[in-house]
C-alpha cells in the first residue's frame, strides 16, 4: 500500500469516495472548485491510500490556529476507506500517518468529529486512541 498527498488528477475517485460517505448529496462542479482551491492551501494535508493501482481511501485535514491553544491543531475534516478494503489496516495507516504529521508540524492535538451515530467509526477512533470530548452542535439556515 502506498499513501501519498493528493494530486489534482485524484479528483475523480476522490469526489467518488467523499460522495460516498456523504450519501451522495455532493455537487460535483462545486466540488471541484473547492477541491482545486484546497490543493493550493498550505494549511490543508489530503492523503489517499493507494492499493491495486486504485485509490481505496482518504483522508482531508487542515492545519488551523486556534486562539485558545499554544500551538496549533491538526483538523481531521474526513476519513473514508473504500467498503471492499475496510478492516486491513488501511484507515490505521492514514489516520496514523495525519498524527505524525501534526507531530512534524508542532500540532499539541489532533481533533475529528463524526456522525453521533456511526458507532463504527467511534469504536475505531477510540481503538487508535482518540477519546470522545465534547459535542458538536448545528444550527442549518438552508
Amino acid at each position: 500500500m502506498e499513501i501519498r498527498e493528493i494530486i489534482l488528477d485524484d479528483l475523480d475517485r476522490v469526489f467518488e469516495l467523499l460522495n460516498n460517505l456523504y450519501h451522495g448529496k455532493l455537487n460535483f462542479s462545486r466540488f471541484q472548485e473547492i477541491y482545486k482551491l484546497k490543493l493550493e492551501d498550505e494549511n490543508n494535508y489530503y492523503i489517499v491510500a493507494i492499493k491495486e493501482r486504485k485509490i481505496v481511501a482518504i483522508l482531508t485535514a487542515e492545519l488551523q490556529e486556534k486562539l485558545h491553544r499554544d500551538n496549533k491543531q491538526l483538523f481531521i475534516e474526513d476519513l473514508i476507506v473504500d467498503e471492499s478494503y475496510r478492516s486491513q489496516g488501511i484507515g490505521k495507516a492514514l489516520l496514523q500517518n495525519a498524527v505524525d504529521y501534526a507531530r512534524i508540524n508542532n500540532c499539541n492535538v489532533v481533533e475529528l468529529t463524526s456522525y453521533i451515530d456511526n458507532e463504527k467509526a467511534h469504536k475505531f477512533y477510540e481503538t487508535n486512541n482518540f477519546v470522545k470530548h465534547s459535542y458538536k452542535f448545528k444550527k442549518y439556515l438552508r
